[in-house]
C-alpha cells in the first residue's frame, strides 16, 4: 500500500441503511473507535436535489496509535481522528477516506509520522475487507 495516496473510495452495491451498520461493525472488529459521527444528510449544502441521498462522517482512531502519536508530539493531534465519509442511496454506498498527511498539505511532526502512516494503512486494510463483509451480510440475510 502506497501511503502517498491522497484518498481511497470503495463502492458497495448495497443500500446506505444496510451498509452503514456493516461498516461500523467492521471498524469495531478491527479495533477502531468511532469517536464522533456526523449526519450530514440534512445540511443545506448537501441537498443536491437528486433523490434521497444520505451522508455520514465517522471520525475514527485507535486508542493506542492515538496515544503513541500524541505522546511523541502533541501537534500530531491536528491529523487525528481520521475521517471516513459514507454516502449513498437505496442502491449504492460510497465509502471514502483520505490520508491526512498527503491530503492536508501540512507536514506532520517527524516522530508522529510513523504512527499516522500506520493508522492510515490499517484503516485502508480494514476497509479493503468491505466487499467481503457486505457479501457475508447478504448471505446471512438470504438464509
Amino acid at each position: 500500500m502506497n501511503v502517498e495516496t491522497a484518498g481511497v473510495t470503495r463502492v458497495l452495491p448495497e443500500a446506505f441503511e444496510k451498509a452503514l451498520p456493516i461498516i461500523r461493525r467492521l471498524l469495531s472488529a478491527a479495533g477502531f473507535s468511532v469517536v464522533k459521527e456526523f449526519d450530514m444528510s440534512r445540511e443545506p449544502y448537501f441537498q443536491l436535489g437528486i433523490g434521497s441521498r444520505s451522508c455520514v462522517v465517522l471520525l475514527v482512531d485507535t486508542p493506542v496509535l492515538l496515544f503513541e502519536a500524541i505522546a511523541l508530539d502533541r501537534s500530531a493531534a491536528v491529523f487525528l481522528p481520521l475521517h471516513v465519509v459514507i454516502t449513498g442511496d437505496h442502491d449504492t454506498t460510497y465509502v471514502h477516506w483520505v490520508n491526512p498527511i498527503t491530503s492536508s498539505g501540512l507536514r506532520p511532526p517527524a516522530p508522529a509520522k510513523g504512527p499516522l502512516e500506520v493508522l492510515y494503512t490499517r484503516l485502508t486494510e480494514t476497509m479493503s475487507q468491505l466487499p467481503k463483509a457486505v457479501a457475508v451480510s447478504l448471505q446471512r440475510q438470504s438464509t
